[in-house]
């Protein structure tokens, strides 16, 4: 049975700091992880472990290698700042999760830990930009969409954006960018060579929304969203995979009072077929000595490419 982020909570919760006690977390899983304090900070310990993989730490959260006297090691990894225990939790939960399935549980393990850290790095602190926000909306209106072709397990593993992935969303049969972009523009941003640049058949889907202060039918905060997105779910850990997901965007849940002030209203949303013939520039298209860029396309003139638009 998969442990829920609410039971990992609970177990963690009920561990007095100080008391050098560890409580294992889960027994389904093929590496043995211990839940704790490093005294009063937070800390989670894998055991028994072989790797050769670089540690990284960051500022808020320290990892290190322990002799266990058995040749093997431990790894400890120790939160330091206890106003992160939220996200903490869920990036453990993600490191048990994701890897109980791994051939190299461990490597994976670490490979996941410095893609949290990266994200992590990015995102800085306090309320996430209006920018931001209106990403976040774009994707999780599309997720609603897809869980009418696709069961809610395909829909939220093929929600790679938020860790790192340059398509926001790939599934088998096609890959999915989405954008958000204000009502009245007439071009769409694209932020990388490596956005667009795929040679199996994808969509470029596009929702026009501005910032409003009213309240209506088509206008919307981040958390109702979020809210009326966990409701469609009926599977306890795809919710958790959700929750894990819009944390690696930078999403504060106990900060929800704040995003519900900030509202959006939406126009229209476009769908555009993206195949070999469609405009973009990738690294294969741009000097050698371009590493990265950032363009915009005309919306007129890519017209023909619209399949759907409302």
């Amino acid at each position: 049975m998969n442990l829920t982020i609410n039971e990992l909570r609970k177990k963690w919760d009920g561990i007095l700091p100080y008391n050098d006690g560890f409580l294992l977390a889960s027994d389904a899983h093929p590496l043995s992880f211990h839940i704790g304090y490093f005294g009063e900070h937070r800390c989670f310990m894998v055991l028994d472990v072989e790797t050769d993989s670089e540690l990284i730490s960051s500022k808020a959260i320290s990892v290190n290698r322990i002799a266990t006297g058995n040749g093997k090691e431990a790894l400890q990894f120790v939160l330091n700042y206890d106003s992160l225990k939220d996200i903490f939790l869920k990036l453990c939960w993600d490191l048990m999760d994701s890897t109980k399935k791994s051939e190299h549980p461990t490597d994976d393990m670490l490979m996941r830990f410095k893609k949290w850290i990266i994200l992590m790095q990015k995102q800085g602190d306090g309320i996430l930009t209006s920018s931001t926000q209106k990403g976040i909306i774009g994707e999780l209106l599309f997720l609603q969409s897809a869980l009418r072709s696709y069961n809610e397990k395909e829909v939220i593993e093929a929600w790679v954006g938020p860790e790192g992935s340059d398509q926001d969303f790939i599934f088998l049969d096609k890959w999915v960018e989405i954008k958000t972009a204000t009502i009245a523009t007439t071009a769409i941003k694209i932020s990388s060579l490596q956005q667009l640049e795929r040679n199996d058949i994808g969509e470029l889907i596009v929702y026009y929304m501005d910032r409003t202060t009213s309240r209506g039918m088509q206008t919307f905060s981040l958390p109702q969203v979020i809210e009326d997105t966990e409701k469609m779910l009926n599977n306890a850990h795809n919710k958790d995979l959700l929750e894990c997901k819009l944390s690696m965007c930078g999403y504060d849940k106990s900060m929800s009072n704040r995003y519900q002030e900030v509202r959006y209203r939406l126009a229209r949303k476009q769908t555009y077929l993206v195949t070999e013939e469609f405009p973009k520039m990738t690294r294969e298209t741009v000097p050698g000595a371009v590493r990265n860029a950032v363009y915009e396309l005309e919306t007129s003139a890519i017209q023909k490419y619209l399949i759907q638009g409302d």
